[in-house]
């Protein structure tokens, strides 16, 4: 119901865009604590990411220090993004390009306190320099989309350069963002971090569409959130896959994302409850993810698979085919499950990302797919099927990325997990 007191034009003016006022609202508040804390300092910045990256390789189960680190990591970077005074806009901006969500330098910062997610690149990309420094006296590294922090590289970078494990003559980087605010941001932290002989450029370039000067022997690339939607990650992958130098690897090595239908009552509720003692799960309940009708795998992302998409091409538009899969026989109920999507994570040597151990892995509901029952209040978007249908899917390279599934006309396919 509308303010009678106010015009319409106001009241619009006052509804529309709550993500980018919560932006604003964020870096406000951001910016007004910076004033009552102590800058930070080079050598403090420093002893934050090198104690992150150690905590990683080292395997420390200590979960309650690892998640202090970590949040301490991003308390000391975040004071360098603010001492490198960037605008109002070069902070909060995000909008969608053509080929995914670009999301602002804001909200890209949190990404370095993910604990699960950055150790399992850690201990990944330690373990790949080492193992390519055997065979090559120097290797190069892109990682596009980085954001301002470059989280899943500096902090091991600058662990293995104070381990005197690599120097700038046997490690080249590059990385590549398409947000100025996050340039100027990594310049700034770059320097704090005495990392500036390592760098061959810092980019502002669309990831997309970059191409190097040079064959990379390592690429790194974490651009999705759950169910691999919003971002370009795949889009990216693909770049860079082709500018892989023969023997190099891309981090994460695999992803896969599988389908399932789940009850969304034990999935999401049930599992996370409180026990008999008063304390609330913090891991998958293993009984509830056995309940779950497994349906398969919908794709999976490797060097060879991005190098062999099946492209569909539509009037203006871009989808990749992806795999076709059947709800099992006998399976009882459907109606009473939701499919979801769900991404597992390798990054390399079997160090994996599993579900809910990260923002990227949580499994997404796909809410406008109805089995078995018409919803009340129906959308454009609703797919409607029978549990005796099969199910394709498509994973769309627009500005909306995302998996697209389809009822299917042709027989069940499955492709290598």
């Amino acid at each position: 119901m509308t303010n009678p007191h106010l015009p319409n034009s106001a009241t619009a003016y006052m509804t529309e865009e709550p993500m980018v006022t919560g932006l604003l609202n964020q870096a406000l508040r951001n910016q007004i604590r910076s004033l009552t804390q102590q800058p930070t300092t080079a050598i403090t910045l420093q002893q934050s990411f090198i104690a992150i990256a150690s905590q990683a390789v080292a395997q420390a189960h200590n979960d309650a220090l690892t998640k202090r680190l970590f949040s301490d990591a991003y308390e000391q970077a975040m004071h360098c993004l603010n001492q490198a005074q960037l605008q109002e806009s070069e902070i909060t901006e995000q909008f969608i390009n053509q080929h995914g969500l670009v999301m602002s330098v804001l909200n890209c910062t949190t990404t370095i306190k993910d604990v699960h997610r950055n150790s399992c690149f850690y201990k990944a990309i330690f373990e790949l320099v080492t193992d390519l420094l055997k065979r090559s006296a120097q290797i190069n590294i892109a990682y596009p989309a980085c954001g301002p922090f470059a989280p899943l590289l500096l902090p091991i970078l600058l662990y293995m350069d104070k381990q005197n494990l690599i120097s700038p003559k046997t490690v080249r980087v590059s990385l590549v963002d398409i947000q100025p605010g996050a340039i100027k941001s990594l310049n700034a932290l770059i320097n704090e971090l005495e990392l500036s002989d390592y760098f061959d450029g810092v980019f502002l370039s669309d990831a997309v569409l970059y191409q190097g000067e040079k064959p990379y022997d390592i690429f790194i690339a974490e651009a999705f959130q759950h169910g691999l939607s919003k971002e370009a990650h795949l889009s990216i992958c693909k770049n860079f896959a082709a500018q892989l130098s023969s023997h190099g690897v891309m981090l994460p090595c695999k992803t896969t994302i599988n389908a399932a239908l789940v009850k969304c009552q034990r999935e999401y509720i049930e599992q996370w409850q409180t026990s008999a003692q008063g304390e609330v799960s913090v891991e998958p309940n293993p009984e509830v993810l056995n309940e779950r009708i497994e349906l398969g795998n919908v794709l999976t992302l490797d060097r060879y698979s991005l190098l062999n998409l099946d492209i569909l091409n539509l009037e203006q538009q871009q989808v990749v085919c992806c795999n076709t899969l059947a709800i099992p026989e006998n399976t009882q109920e459907v109606s009473e499950h939701v499919l979801v999507l769900y991404a597992q994570v390798m990054t390399y040597n079997g160090h994996w990302l599993t579900q809910y151990q990260s923002g990227i892995t949580h499994p997404l509901p796909l809410l406008n797919v109805c089995i078995d029952f018409v919803p009340q209040s129906s959308t454009a978007d609703d797919l409607l099927l029978n549990s005796t249908d099969k199910i394709t899917f498509y994973y769309k390279l627009t500005g909306l990325t995302g998996f697209l599934p389809t009822k299917a006309e042709q027989q069940v396919s499955y492709a290598a997990s």
